[in-house]
């Protein structure tokens, strides 16, 4: 059978264990179900049969089901013409959808569009599906999408695998889907030039949820040595030599990563004698650093906890890693810690920057709390949608 057909098969709650859907949660695991699903598109009923809501399943991953509608009706063409309008809507009014910006489109759960990512760079889009039921749906999502986006001035696709697709049982793809790619291409941050490689750079390109606070760090640098850690090509550190700042070290471990970040240094006409190029162990290298050295630091490591029972291996290379950055800051200069780990919530990220600041013998000031920026919503009945964690602090 095809299994986009409507209506899809029932699959059945425990008893008692609708609780979370009376929550509208859209994530359903497999200890609360009767039994392993059968399809990967799902009709979900109480223990009485009575069809609650719609959605993708996997027999194979522990979170087993995904909602989409909390009603009995199909994942058709309509569904999906008015997730995606709502979703381009939303980032136009925000002003940042563009020709030449780079904004996520759709954000999963927080666009109820579970398992889907859709980011645009100027006139490319990049897609990323992560189960097997929008892979059962494609037939019927993607004309819809290609439609919009050419409509929006799209004609480049790119498809991107992320690490959920191996626990649905699909294989890892990168791949050019329409349109003709040569290379790199560049967007516009506010005054900055940033290159973007679409087929072999990190997440779907880059890391649009940091624009915010590049811009932020931008305004605030003018007259001061900026230090750019786990700084991937460079997108901090050209906001940095834009505001102003004398010198900025971009560091990071991978040596094409900072070729790109020189050569985006160059696009955007600044003195190649203000950069300095740090390749490395982040740890190791920040450990040399002379105390009280930097004005400027951005901490933003990768996702140290990957699953729950990481948390706590995490939460002692986060409070290191911020150790070391507040212990380079100057007295009076400025820190930011960044956290891209879901699990770990933002009490306990706060927990690690405070013992840092602890371990390191300095004071620090609170300016604000980050998060990800509007372009990436979540769902109130969904707080795992908030992943991303930051504090901007004056060192003291």
């Amino acid at each position: 059978m095809n299994p986009s057909h409507w209506p899809y098969p029932v699959l059945r709650l425990k008893l008692g264990k609708d609780a979370l859907l009376s929550k509208h949660h859209p994530w359903v695991f497999s200890g609360a179900l009767e039994g392993a699903p059968k399809s990967s598109l799902v009709r979900l009923a109480d223990a009485s049969g009575n069809v609650l809501a719609v959605g993708t399943a996997s027999p194979s991953n522990p979170l087993a089901m995904r909602i989409f509608r909390f009603e009995d009706a199909p994942l058709d063409s309509e569904y999906f013409r008015s997730r995606f309008q709502h979703a381009i809507e939303l980032r136009k009014t925000l002003g940042q959808d563009g020709h030449e910006n780079g904004c996520r489109w759709v954000f999963g759960e927080g666009d109820l569009l579970p398992g889907l990512v859709v980011d645009r760079y100027g006139s490319a889009l990049v897609i990323q599906v992560g189960t097997a039921g929008l892979e059962a749906l494609r037939d019927i999502w993607w004309p819809v999408l290609f439609e919009l986006a050419k409509a929006n001035g799209v004609s480049i696709f790119v498809e991107r695998s992320q690490s959920g697709r191996k626990e649905e049982g699909l294989e890892i793809v990168n791949r050019l889907l329409k349109g003709s790619l040569g290379g790199p291409i560049t967007i516009h941050e506010g005054a900055a030039k940033l290159t973007v490689d679409l087929l072999k750079g990190q997440k779907t390109g880059f890391f649009l949820d940091q624009r915010e606070h590049r811009l932020t760090v931008g305004r605030v640098s003018r007259g001061c040595r900026e230090l750019n850690a786990f700084g991937y090509t460079g997108g901090f550190s050209v906001h940095a030599g834009l505001g102003g700042a004398t010198e900025v070290a971009t560091l990071d471990i991978s040596a094409p990563a900072l070729d790109q970040a020189e050569r985006d240094w160059a696009l955007n006409g600044l003195d190649p004698e203000r950069h300095v190029r740090m390749q490395g162990d982040a740890f190791e290298l920040m450990r040399e650093l002379e105390p009280e050295s930097w004005d400027r630091v951005i901490v933003d490591p990768p996702a140290f906890a990957k699953q729950r029972k990481d948390v706590d291996k995490a939460f002692k290379a986060y409070k290191d890693v911020f150790r070391l950055g507040a212990r380079a800051t100057t007295r009076g200069g400025m820190l930011w810690c960044f956290s891209c780990s879901q699990h770990m919530d933002r009490a306990r990220f706060q927990e690690a920057v405070w013992t840092a600041l602890l371990e390191a013998e300095r004071e620090a000031q609170v300016i604000a709390h980050l998060g990800q920026p509007a372009d990436h919503p979540y769902a109130l009945n969904h707080p795992e949608g908030f992943y991303l964690k930051g504090l901007w602090l004056r060192v003291l």
